[in-house]
């Protein structure tokens, strides 16, 4: 059990290894002329520890986006229908703190990985929630007006904070989330009665 462990400790630490030398190097150079030797080597790994791990360079990627998606699914557990639609500050002020833990992370992503990737699994992840697994009741969920909204609030939200970390608005995330909140709360009035 011990030696489990160990692997399992090793494994991480070679994950950790990875993706910190992936970091430094995109701040270095363009995502396409990233190698896999570029991070075995400032990673100081084996080639055969990295593909133990990530198939290649965008393997890494998908790894950064997939825990993204993952910590947004967190938040969302949280998340209850109605108080969302009476007042949904408060979720989207926590969406912005996690957001603003990586914002380096995200800006870097976006920018050489394609700023869509991202948000499109963010958004495809919210979507699939409020669909599947939230506690909407059923006869809403089931409404043509409701997937029109969760499709068109997921794709808002989300482009506005793909355009906010491209620098293409300007204010804080903060702004951007009580105008969202602004817009939700009077056009889901129909949704809480």
């Amino acid at each position: 059990m011990a030696e489990g462990r160990k692997e399992n400790r090793n494994a991480l630490r070679s994950k950790r290894m990875i993706r910190e030398a992936f970091l430094s190097l995109i701040q270095e150079k363009e995502l396409p002329k990233i190698t896999v030797t570029d991070i075995i080597n400032r990673a100081d790994i084996n080639r055969s520890t990295f593909y133990a791990h990530y198939p290649d360079v965008y393997g890494v990627i998908a790894s950064f986006e997939d825990e993204a998606v993952y910590k947004m699914m967190l938040i969302l557990s949280d998340f209850k229908y109605r108080n969302f639609f009476q007042n949904p500050l408060p979720l989207l002020l926590r969406v912005n703190r996690y957001l603003e833990e990586d914002m380096e992370l995200y800006r870097i992503l976006m920018t050489q990985s394609g700023p869509s990737s991202i948000f499109r699994k963010m958004s495809r992840a919210f979507i699939d929630y409020m669909q599947k697994d939230s506690d909407v009741p059923e006869a809403i969920r089931q409404s043509v007006a409701f997937e029109i909204r969760i499709q068109f609030f997921a794709s808002g939200i989300l482009g506005l904070y793909e355009s906010w970390f491209l620098g293409n608005m300007q204010g804080e995330l903060n702004d951007i989330s009580m105008e969202v909140a602004k817009i939700i709360k009077e056009s889901s009035t129909e949704f809480l009665d």
